[in-house]
């Protein structure tokens, strides 16, 4: 029979890797709302320029139901809604990349090889987007919203994960 010491030991050593996975959980989550306020900030600041408040959520909201353009609250909301849920999964996503790097430096050369093609689907993707919206939307302010939202991402990251910055560029060996 196990002494209370033994039990104690062993109950602690199972709830390390839960509150270190909780831990990147929140670091996950903080990191995708980062990235979401970010753009959601620069379409704001674009479009109370323009006097027209809340015009980009309101019209890439209507583009996911194919309905008119009209700005509502359900409108905004529900595409506010689907785009910190987006930036959330890649938060999670990312994050989770960089937390096996911790472990495995080389996983550090796949998260770029990653970040490139993600960049390149993301460019692309603004490319048709600009074309099935383009009366509303220049395809420029989407793209440095989200080029903005990304650097804020790669910061956050880096900030959670201070030590993987100066194993950057040995990840390759």
């Amino acid at each position: 029979m196990a002494s209370t010491t033994e039990a104690i030991a062993y109950r602690s050593a199972r709830q390390v890797p839960r509150r270190r996975a909780e831990h990147v959980m929140r670091q996950d989550v903080v990191v995708g709302l980062i990235g979401a306020a970010v753009a959601m900030l620069l379409f704001l600041l674009v479009d109370l320029g323009a006097g027209v408040p809340l015009r980009t959520p309101a019209m890439l909201g209507n583009a996911l139901d194919a309905r008119e353009a009209a700005i509502t609250t359900t409108v905004v909301l529900g595409y506010t809604a689907v785009h910190v849920a987006g930036f959330v999964l890649f938060g999670l996503a990312v994050s989770g990349l960089f937390a096996i790097a911790e472990r495995e430096k080389r996983v550090l050369a796949l998260i770029f090889m990653l970040g490139c093609c993600v960049a390149a689907a993301f460019v692309m993707m603004v490319y048709g987007l600009s074309q099935w919206v383009r009366d509303a939307m220049t395809p420029w302010v989407f793209l440095a919203g989200h080029v903005l939202a990304g650097t804020a991402v790669v910061v956050a990251l880096f900030y959670f994960h201070r030590r993987l910055l100066g194993e950057f560029p040995t990840s390759a060996e």
